[in-house]
C-alpha cells in the first residue's frame, strides 16, 4: 500500500514505512554474481599475461582505470552529502541515504588501493622502474621529497582515515533523524552540526582531493602538470556520483515507498543538477585545454600530443560527443528531467563515458601490446577489470543501502515530501 493512502495530516511516517525494497536485495545478488565472474577473468588474465613486465603493467593500468571510478563514486558521495547538509532542500533528502550508503564503502575502497600500492613501479615513473629521458629524471629529481613512496603511502594512509572520520561523523549522526527529536531545539542544533561539518568538510575534501589526484594520476607523468587538476577531478567526482544516484533513485521508483515519495519536484531538481555537474566538467576540462594549448609549453603540451594522435583523437571525439554534447541536449529539455526512465538513460551514459574519460587521462601514459608508447590498443583486461571492481563496489553500495531507511523519516522537510497533493508522478 503507498505510504500516502496510510497518511492524516497529524500522523508521521515510520522507519518501518520507510523501508528499502526488495530491489535493493536483490540488485545485491546479482551484482555479486557479475563481480564473482568477472574477478575469475581478471585473475586468469593476469596469471596468462604475468610473465613479463608489459603483462603486468597492462593488468595494474586496467586496475587503476576501474579503481578511479569507484573511488570517485565513494568519494563523491561524501562530497554531494556535505554539499547537501550545507545547501538543505528536498533534491537532496530523497538521495541522502544513498549518498550515506555510497561513503560507507570507505573501507572496500580503501583496501581496493592495496594493489595499487604494490603495482606502483608498473604506473608511476618515480617508483623508479620506468626509463625516463633527461627531463622526466631532471623533474623527478626535483620532485623526490614529494613523489617518493614513503611519502605517497603515507599521504594515502592519511587521506583514508581523515575521510573515514567525517564519514563515520556524518552516519552515526544521521541515524538521530530516525527517531523523534527531543525537541525543536535539538532537532535544529542537529542541523547546525550537520552544515557545520559539511562545511569544513568540503574545504578539507577539496586540499585532500587535489593532493590524491597529484599522486595516484598526474604523477604518472613524470613532466606533466596542471593547476586546475585537483578542481577536475572534484567536478568528475560529483558529476559520476550524480549520475549514478539518479539512475538508482529511478530504478526505486518504480517500487514503495520511493514510489509515493519521489515527486516530480525533487526528480526534476536532481536531473538540473546533472545538468549543472556535465556543464561544470565540460567547463574545467576546455579551460584546462585552452589555457595549456595556448601556452604552447613543451612539457605541458606533450600531454595532449599523445591524447590526440596514434588513434586516440577518435576516442577524443567520442568523448566530447557522448560526455558533453549529447547529454547536454537532452538534459536541456524539461520534460526529460521529470521522466525516470529516460533521466536514467542520460545517467548510464554519462557513468559509461565517465570510464572512458579515466581510461583516456591514464592510458596514453603506457606503451600498448605491440610496445608502442602511447598507441590506442585496447585489450581485455581494458574491459574486465574495470567491470569487476565497478560490480564489487556497487554489491557493497547496495548492501549498505538495505541496512537504513530510504529517508531520515524525522527529517524536518520529510512532512512537505508527504503533502499528499504531491505525491503523485
Amino acid at each position: 500500500m503507498a505510504i500516502h493512502e496510510t497518511q492524516t495530516p497529524s500522523s508521521h511516517v515510520t522507519p518501518e514505512q520507510l523501508a528499502p525494497p526488495w530491489i535493493v536485495d536483490h540488485m545485491r545478488k546479482r551484482w555479486i554474481g557479475v563481480a564473482g565472474l568477472s574477478s575469475i577473468v581478471a585473475i586468469a588474465l593476469l596469471l596468462f599475461n604475468s610473465g613479463t613486465f608489459e603483462g603486468r603493467q597492462q593488468f595494474f593500468r586496467a586496475y587503476l582505470v576501474g579503481y578511479l571510478f569507484c573511488f570517485g563514486l565513494m568519494l563523491g558521495s561524501t562530497a554531494l552529502l556535505m554539499l547537501q547538509h550545507v545547501t538543505g532542500g528536498k533534491w537532496g533528502l530523497v538521495i541522502r541515504r544513498m549518498l550515506e550508503a555510497g561513503s560507507r564503502t570507505l573501507p572496500i575502497v580503501a583496501f581496493m588501493f592495496i594493489p595499487i600500492a604494490f603495482g606502483a613501479k608498473y604506473l608511476y615513473p618515480w617508483a623508479g622502474a620506468m626509463p625516463l629521458d633527461v627531463h622526466g629524471q631532471h623533474a623527478l629529481h626535483v620532485r623526490e621529497p614529494f613523489l617518493n613512496f614513503n611519502a605517497w603511502i603515507g599521504r594515502a594512509i592519511f587521506y583514508f582515515l581523515s575521510w573515514g572520520l567525517f564519514i563515520y561523523l556524518f552516519n552515526k549522526w544521521s541515524l538521530k533523524q530516525d527517531v523523534p527529536p527531543e525537541s525543536p531545539d535539538a532537532a535544529n542544533d542537529l542541523r547546525l552540526r550537520f552544515m557545520r561539518l559539511g562545511g569544513g568538510g568540503l574545504v578539507f575534501y577539496a586540499i585532500t582531493l587535489t593532493l590524491a589526484a597529484v599522486d595516484w594520476v598526474m604523477s604518472l607523468d613524470a613532466v606533466w602538470y596542471s593547476t586546475i587538476w585537483g578542481m577536475l577531478y572534484m567536478g568528475a567526482q560529483v558529476l559520476s556520483t550524480m549520475a549514478f544516484m539518479i539512475a538508482v533513485l529511478a530504478l526505486l521508483a518504480k517500487y514503495e515507498p520511493m514510489k509515493s515519495l519521489l515527486r516530480k519536484t525533487e526528480l526534476h531538481d536532481n536531473g538540473k543538477l546533472l545538468l549543472a555537474f556535465v556543464m561544470l566538467y565540460t567547463y574545467l576540462s576546455f579551460s584546462q585545454f585552452i589555457i595549456i594549448w595556448s601556452g604552447n609549453l613543451p612539457e605541458e603540451i606533450t600531454w595532449y600530443l599523445a591524447r590526440t594522435q596514434h588513434g586516440w583523437k577518435p576516442v577524443m571525439l567520442t568523448l566530447v560527443i557522448f560526455h558533453f554534447v549529447v547529454p547536454f541536449l537532452i538534459l536541456l529539455n524539461r520534460n526529460i528531467k521529470k521522466q525516470p526512465a529516460r533521466l536514467r538513460a542520460v545517467a548510464i551514459l554519462i557513468l559509461f563515458a565517465r570510464v572512458g574519460e579515466i581510461y583516456w587521462q591514464v592510458n596514453p601514459n603506457f606503451k600498448d601490446t605491440s610496445g608502442l608508447t602511447g598507441h590506442f590498443n585496447p585489450n581485455l583486461m581494458d574491459v574486465v577489470l574495470p567491470i569487476a571492481l565497478a560490480s564489487i563496489w556497487i554489491t557493497a553500495f547496495f548492501y549498505q543501502l538495505k541496512k537504513r531507511p530510504l529517508i531520515p523519516a524525522y527529517h524536518h522537510l520529510v512532512p512537505e515530501i508527504l503533502e499528499p497533493s504531491h505525491g503523485a508522478h
